[in-house]
């Protein structure tokens, strides 16, 4: 009984390992997610800073032109 006692214990500590793996995974998921977002985020502001430097230059043009 004691042998089979000890079989159930393994099989338990071993199930909880899977599931630690897979919070773990879960969790690296997540900050992907995040981080895909924060890139996302990153290139709006570029996008936005290169509108910006587009309207600067045609103000000058214009200026210039003036």
């Amino acid at each position: 009984m004691r042998a089979i006692a000890e079989i159930a214990n393994g099989v338990a500590e071993i199930a909880n390992g899977v599931a630690e793996i897979a919070n773990g995974v879960a969790e690296i998921a997540n900050d992907v997610a995040e981080i895909a977002d924060g890139v996302a985020e990153i290139a709006n502001g570029v996008a936005e800073i290169a509108n910006g430097l587009t309207k600067v230059t045609n103000g000058f043009t214009e200026a210039t032109n003036a």
